[in-house]
């Protein structure tokens, strides 16, 4: 998952931790409370795997996450195998052994000693068996929205099947990459481009509960929409989804945080008492939050176009309509607008403007393909 949405779904945590009512944590109004942040899995896939660790700074401020550097970082497993996070950035750890690879069947964990002497370790968890993705498709239709209301679209679905018929909870997210084309291509930068490639990584909570399918056969896992004022499928889109089949523990981790989210991270939600994950300080009541995860997983990528669908598309997005601007004096900010056309109105300046990167996408999007695109 991608590491800034992790730290977002943390601060939230963090926010109804402390302040809900019921399970309120209470502070010395002169002591500054700092509290370490842990996001890292293991899967069946080779490494290197990868941990990032954050430090509170003020938890009366909404983003105040500074890295935790020079950290001690163990991974083992239930044979008596380990290996050693490096820390290859501020904050970020990754496995230097590249032998070391997660084995279905096999259970996981963590031990953290920070450059402070505090050792934290994580809960054993047990890499379930495989869900693989068996398809990746598209409807098209009206999509209800989160305020109740609807809007016309393309939601993109996937099947997935366990042979095994032993996993029981999923967990997916997904990248998505589409070519853009300036529609008013004008060279506007020292290296101009009328094609780039935009990218998003999801940013919500999936997951699925199948404990109580007696086949463990998945189909319409819904990931994300592609709505009719969009232009992502207008010359190629490309999604890659990945499947993640995980524990019980990090099914509930998650799902409190979803909840958290739907919710609009209410104060007054009871908080269970194992949403702060699954890791634990050893030798101090220290709070700790995050999840150390070890699951299998499965990718599938697949592309679509305007050519797969009835639904018509805008040949340019709504962002690249012309713009009103009415001024006493001076200009519009040409770093951000290409001005088409100016003139006078009584004592007023009118711009008619459009955002740069219509013209000239390398303003905005890179001109390269993102790395997931095949």
């Amino acid at each position: 998952m991608h590491t800034q949405k992790i730290i977002f779904f943390l601060l939230l945590l963090i926010n109804l931790i402390f302040y809900s009512c019921t399970e309120k944590f209470y502070l010395d109004s002169d002591s500054e409370v700092s509290i370490l942040v842990v996001d890292g899995k293991i899967t069946n896939q080779a490494g290197p795997y990868e941990v990032n660790l954050y430090r509170t700074v003020n938890l009366y401020e909404a983003d105040t996450l500074d890295p935790e550097t020079d950290a001690i970082i163990f991974i083992k497993d239930g044979r008596g195998n380990s290996d050693t996070f490096i820390e290859t950035s501020p904050g970020v750890y990754e496995t230097q052994d590249l032998s070391f690879q997660g084995q279905i069947g096999e259970s996981y964990w963590i031990e953290i000693e920070t450059s402070d002497g505090e050792h934290y370790e994580s809960n054993p968890e047990t890499i379930q068996p495989s869900v693989l993705i068996t398809s990746i498709y598209g409807e098209e239709g009206s999509i209800l929205q989160s305020d109740a209301s609807s809007k016309d679209g393309v939601e993109i679905f996937m099947d997935a099947q366990d042979s095994t018929n032993e996993s029981n909870y999923l967990r997916w997210e997904y990248q998505e990459s589409w070519e853009w084309q300036s529609p008013f291509y004008t060279a506007l930068t020292d290296n101009p481009s009328k094609i780039c490639y935009p990218y998003a990584y999801s940013d919500d909570v999936f997951i699925y509960d199948g404990s109580n399918l007696s086949t463990k056969s998945f189909s319409h896992l819904s990931s994300t929409s592609i709505y009719e004022d969009e232009v992502k499928l207008n010359y190629e889109y490309f999604i890659r989804l990945s499947l993640y089949s995980i524990n019980f523990s990090g099914y509930e981790f998650w799902n409190n945080i979803q909840s958290s989210i739907q919710n609009n991270g209410s104060l007054y939600d009871v908080i269970p008492s194992n949403a702060a994950g699954n890791i634990c300080a050893c030798d101090s009541d220290n709070l700790v939050l995050g999840y150390f995860e070890a699951s299998s997983v499965s990718t599938k990528y697949t592309s679509f176009s305007t050519d797969d669908f009835e639904m018509e598309f805008p040949d340019s997005p709504p962002e690249c309509e012309l713009i009103t601007l009415r001024m006493q004096e001076g200009s519009p900010d040409s770093s951000t607008y290409y001005t088409v056309r100016d003139y006078w109105e009584d004592d007023f300046h009118i711009f008619l403007v459009r955002y740069r990167y219509c013209y000239d996408c390398n303003v905005k999007y890179s001109p390269t393909k993102p790395s997931f695109w095949p």
